[in-house]
């Protein structure tokens, strides 16, 4: 059976990931990383920079209101089943220098057209 076939089974749902559906990179000042979107069950952001990078669901995100992602890998995700609804909310960054690379990995649920 298929990946897809058992999360069909026991969710529900068929999903598809996207990369980088808003930015992939922060700077000095908050950005908005991932919009709202209650059709996200999971998500992904890992700092490929050299900077240390702050992320938080408002966007007063500071090294003092936030989850810090350490440089070079540091990572920060969440998923539907353990984080209930707070996987669709927004998501921002900061980070601590200027063109901090980040990669976003954003798992949507597939909608008929």
């Amino acid at each position: 059976m298929s990946l897809e076939s058992v999360l069909l089974k026991l969710f529900g749902v068929r999903t598809y990931a996207e990369e980088n559906p808003l930015i992939s990179s922060l700077g000095t000042t908050a950005a908005k990383i991932l919009p709202n979107d209650p059709d996200r069950l999971a998500y992904l952001v890992i700092n490929l920079s050299s900077n240390v990078v702050y992320v938080a669901l408002k966007s007063d995100v500071a090294s003092t209101k936030g989850a810090r992602l350490d440089a070079n890998g540091g990572s920060y995700g969440m998923v539907f089943n353990e984080d209930f609804q707070m996987t669709g909310w927004e998501l921002w960054g900061v980070a601590t220098g200027a063109s901090s690379a980040i990669y976003v990995l954003a798992v949507r649920e597939y909608q008929h057209a």
